[in-house]
């Protein structure tokens, strides 16, 4: 299991043999990372886990999306709200889109808010800093049955200002958003119960989210021998950009 205390741990002992470069700025504006245009857009691989035959066997589709900057609004609050509007390629003719979701995203001076589901997700912080850490999920009410499998989660910064290749791009300064990485039983033994919560994203400067990786699986042993409804996987990887 990988955590904020371990990393915390490793970067003490590079520290001691290692000093940081005299021109890396120690903090980058939270903005930098998931910068809002009207009329932006992101393509992305979609690979999509479900589970089908009554819960019992694990697929991966695969689809490509583009997410758009769609338009802005007040909140309540009077704070700028911006819609992106993701759209689905057809399978079938690749000239065609169609629309498949509508996300929310909020920038306060603090904090980037991300809105999917009804469910909102603190993605970016200020300052973004190696190991900044915070409760991405408190938002989300996990006294919910369906949504419990939220609770506890400590998102944290990692690589700040480093590289980080895809698809063959390579993006020269980006942040690793870890949110969670935690295996609670044997994935390979279906004669038990086990669960895997796994999530990160890595965010361009300059440009946004290029990768994210999401995956709950949540195996009931017998006399269910199936996964729980609640188990899906999302894997994002940036094919495009404007």
């Amino acid at each position: 299991m990988k955590n904020l205390l371990t990393c915390l741990s490793i970067s003490l002992l590079l520290f001691s043999c290692k000093k940081e470069d005299a021109g890396t700025p120690s903090t980058i504006a939270m903005a930098e990372y998931y910068p809002q245009v009207i009329g932006k857009y992101i393509t992305y691989r979609l690979d999509s886990t479900v589970f089908v035959n009554l819960n019992t066997i694990k697929e991966v589709r695969t689809y490509v999306v583009k997410d758009i900057v769609d338009a802005t609004f007040k909140d309540n609050l009077g704070q700028d709200v911006y819609r992106i509007r993701r759209m689905m390629q057809d399978k079938n003719d690749p000239t065609v889109w169609f629309d498949n979701a509508t996300f929310l995203v909020t920038q306060t001076a603090r904090t980037t808010e991300f809105t999917e589901n009804n469910l909102r997700f603190i993605k970016l912080i200020n300052p973004v800093k190696e190991f900044t850490a915070w409760q991405g999920n408190s938002y989300i009410d996990s006294r919910d049955d369906f949504l419990s499998f939220f609770e506890g989660w400590e998102y944290f910064y990692e690589e700040v200002g480093q590289p980080f290749t895809i698809n063959g791009k390579t993006f020269d300064e980006t942040v690793t958003v870890n949110q969670v990485d935690d295996v609670d039983g044997d994935p390979n033994n279906k004669n038990a119960r086990y669960e895997i919560r796994y999530s990160k994203e890595v965010y361009a400067k300059g440009l946004g989210l290029v990768y994210k990786e999401f995956l709950h699986e949540l195996w009931q042993k017998a006399p269910i021998n199936a996964f729980e409804p609640n188990s899906y996987g999302v894997k994002l990887t940036i094919l495009d950009h404007n």
